[in-house]
């Protein structure tokens, strides 16, 4: 809603010390939709909203300026505003650079766009900049200058419609993810098996095998907070994968990429590539494995280590 006392001019109907925090966190959990609504412009020097934005003089840089039209003298080509044409005893115009007399508008000249005239000093000018005064600071800011922040609004999901009929948040279990990489989230266990579970019938419906990387921590504690240190990490790992691979967690310290129609070969591929673009200081153990049976299926999410092939 429109809030001219609000920090950025606009205010939600929901209350807390935080509400934007809270709404983006939401959001990252699919609960929210989050939609562009509006961009505002804000002093460099306070950050303020509340800013007088108009036209200056170029020369001057004072605002005291008159709007007028143009005038085209076609003979000769000059362009300028009406006061600089003298009249005509016949309602008409007389050019101040050719003394051309002007009377048949359309034929002999045309009117044009407008120009603005600083009262101040005289100067002429087509585009005048544009400042900005700072109500609440008094800052002039060229209008190129200033900066600007995006407003968003938010639309409740399916997932969210859901966690008000139960007038609670799902459990983490049902969480889609553990971690937040940008746009590409790491997905917790629970959707991580629903996708194995869905190439599994892929597997078995068009003999489509399927391959794996497994990045195992055997460094990392079983704390929940250890998977938070670990997000930097994910993120690059995500960075290094396809748009249509999946990047979830299958234990505490055991992350899993999912790579659709991938053979052996190119897992392993991908596995180097991984490696080389973590780095040795890297947290994870990759291994890649081709999965084209269902007991490969079973041992995968039993967790059963005789699975990585390729280390």
């Amino acid at each position: 809603m429109a809030d001219p006392l609000s920090e950025h001019g606009y205010s939600y109907a929901a209350t807390g010390d935080d509400v934007g925090r809270d709404l983006d966190m939401l959001a990252r959990r699919n609960y929210l939709e989050k939609q562009f609504f509006d961009r505002v412009s804000l002093c460099p020097g306070c950050g303020s909203h509340h800013l007088n934005v108009r036209q200056i003089c170029p020369g001057c840089r004072r605002a005291n300026l008159a709007a007028e039209g143009l005038l085209h003298h076609f003979r000769c080509g000059y362009v300028g505003i009406p006061a600089e044409f003298m009249p005509a005893r016949d309602d008409g115009y007389i050019c101040p650079k050719c003394n051309g007399r002007m009377h048949h508008l359309g034929t002999q000249y045309d009117r044009l766009g407008k120009a603005f005239r600083c009262r101040t000093c005289g100067i002429i000018s087509e585009n005048p900049p544009v400042e900005a005064v700072c109500l609440a600071c008094g800052v002039r800011t060229p209008g190129e200058n200033l900066i600007d922040t995006e407003v968003y609004s938010y639309l409740v999901t399916s997932r969210g419609a859901a966690a008000i009929r139960r007038a609670s948040l799902l459990d983490d279990e049902d969480e889609g993810e553990v971690a937040s990489t940008a746009d590409r989230p790491v997905y917790s266990r629970a959707m991580t098996l629903r996708f194995i579970e869905h190439l599994s019938h892929c597997l078995q419906e068009f003999s489509s095998p399927f391959s794996v990387l497994l990045a195992d921590s055997p460094t990392m504690p079983e704390d929940r907070p250890a998977i938070d240190s670990l997000t930097p990490w994910l993120t690059r790992l995500r960075k290094t994968v396809r748009e249509v691979d999946l990047v979830g967690q299958l234990a505490d310290a055991r992350f899993i990429v999912l790579l659709p129609q991938t053979k052996r070969r190119a897992a392993e591929a991908s596995a180097a590539r991984i490696r080389s673009a973590l780095g040795p200081d890297s947290p994870f153990v990759i291994s890649a494995v081709e999965i084209a049976s269902a007991p490969q299926i079973t041992q995968l999410v039993a967790g059963r280590n005789a699975l990585a092939t390729s280390a």
